[in-house]
């Protein structure tokens, strides 16, 4: 058995409870918004704030996307459980690794949390992957 990618990424967000739009119209409701702009000059910048109306240019604005998985984590850590994140930044600044790393963070966590939706299969391939020996109730 393997579990594809996906599905860590899956089983990561119900963790933590946190969700991703890349929808718009979310973009206003969430707790944290990451999303590319344009200076008065035709440079992209990054943002990743809380305050969509009042960036702090010095906290929020990045020059490389590159650098904007960590700042979400980092929200994320911050207990930010909603984010509103542009389709195309996600995919450019490699989101999905930075959940993927996030699930090997708490993948002990994630094997033992009652209220996920995960199999006994699931649970025991997890358990060999990541080297948990300690036991895990059913």
């Amino acid at each position: 058995m393997e579990i594809r990618d996906e599905r860590l990424i899956e089983l990561v967000k119900n963790h933590l409870d946190i969700s991703i739009s890349h929808d718009i119209n979310d973009f206003d409701n969430v707790d944290c918004m990451i999303y590319e702009e344009s200076t008065a000059d035709g440079y992209s910048v990054y943002l990743c704030t809380n305050d969509n109306r009042y960036p702090s240019i010095c906290e929020d604005v990045y020059y490389y996307n590159h650098e904007l998985s960590e700042a979400f984590e980092q929200q994320v850590r911050w207990n930010d459980k909603t984010f509103y994140i542009c389709e195309d930044v996600y995919e450019d600044s490699y989101m999905n690794d930075m959940l993927l790393e996030m699930f090997t963070d708490h993948a002990e966590d994630i094997i033992k949390n009652d209220e996920l939706d995960i199999t006994l299969e699931e649970i025991n391939y997890l358990k060999e992957e990541y080297g948990i020996t300690e036991e895990v109730e059913d």
